[in-house]
């Protein structure tokens, strides 16, 4: 602590010496403030000024953010050379603007400002006389009535703020333009491609073709068993689905079989189509072996279950009696 102390008194006599020898050159600094009181979060300037030879250079000190602490600096000025009262001597003043949100007693300290004589490199201090300053809070008059806050201000909405929203509205509805096209367009395809499907040969005769090529395909004497059955049971299920409106390729055996019996089919036709399609599961799921007269007959009972239902519709009623046959061919 002794030597702390010994080397402030150091530092301030060397203040004073560099002081004396400014005076001694006509060099003069000092600070004033407008008034020595503010409200809080007022702005004050502080002027600073320096008179000293036209031939000496002037150092200003640099700010940071604050002056001291709880004074803020809001802004600073550029230096300005003002009109002197004496001949040979110039007067600058430096201008920054102070301002604190504590309230209370503020002691302002002294401010060194740095010249040269211009002939050596030396720099030499002079300080100004420090200053006071208070802050007071605003005061409230709790009884008055408290007023409403103020609305924000209008400003006209520009062209620039506008354009945006526009060409994003645009954008968006560019999209759904391109998305009803690309869907309208999409089902029109697929209208005509259904429209491509739906054979232009009659039900019956396309499924009488294609079991023709069946037979040449000669599939079940290259041992080819069950895709021969296979094919047997699509062809079949394709024409009652067209000829009839029956759902009958998604549908199991059983279920084609009660669904044709409102169809009033001849009964021996369905029963053919029964023991042709129970043959065709048993060796698509049972890996059953049949006959080559069983293979043949199958193909022949479908060939006139064809024929026998689209031209030989019962035009009346069934009797009980056949209507039975039939839903007992469909249990089988």
């Amino acid at each position: 602590m002794r030597i702390i102390n010994m080397l402030r008194l150091s530092a301030l006599g060397l203040l004073l010496l560099l002081n004396i020898a400014a005076s001694g050159q006509n060099v003069e600094a000092r600070s004033s403030i407008p008034t020595d009181s503010i409200l809080i979060g007022q702005k004050l300037p502080l002027d600073i000024l320096i008179s000293l030879p036209e031939q000496f250079v002037v150092s200003w000190p640099v700010w940071g953010d604050t002056l001291i602490k709880s004074i803020e600096i809001s802004s600073t000025e550029e230096p300005v050379r003002l009109k002197s009262a004496k001949a040979g001597q110039a007067v600058y003043r430096y201008r920054i603007n102070i301002t604190s949100f504590d309230t209370g007693f503020y002691y302002l300290p002294a401010i060194p400002v740095g010249f040269s004589t211009g002939t050596d490199s030396v720099i030499y201090q002079a300080l100004t006389n420090p200053l006071m300053l208070y802050v007071g809070s605003v005061d409230v008059d709790t009884n008055e009535a408290f007023k409403p806050i103020k609305e924000p201000l209008k400003v006209p909405v520009t062209f620039a703020e506008v354009l945006p929203w526009v060409i994003g509205f645009l954008a968006l509805g560019l999209i759904i333009f391109l998305i009803i096209l690309y869907l309208v367009k999409r089902s029109s395809r697929l209208e005509t491609i259904t429209e491509k499907a739906v054979p232009s040969v009659a039900p019956h005769l396309l499924a009488l073709e294609q079991f023709e090529e069946l037979r040449h395909s000669k599939l079940w004497q290259s041992g080819r068993t069950k895709d021969y059955h296979t094919r047997l049971s699509d062809i079949v299920r394709t024409y009652i689905e067209n000829q009839f409106s029956l759902m009958a390729v998604e549908m199991t055996t059983d279920e084609i079989l009660k669904a044709i019996v409102p169809l009033k089919i001849n009964p021996a036709a369905c029963h053919k189509l029964a023991s042709s399609l129970q043959l065709a599961d048993l060796v698509k799921f049972a890996k059953a072996q049949p006959s080559a007269l069983e293979n043949d007959l199958c193909l022949q009972h479908l060939i006139d279950f064809v024929n026998e239902s689209y031209g030989n519709i019962m035009a009346g009623s069934t009797s009980p009696e056949e209507e039975k046959t039939i839903e007992n061919q469909a249990n089988r």
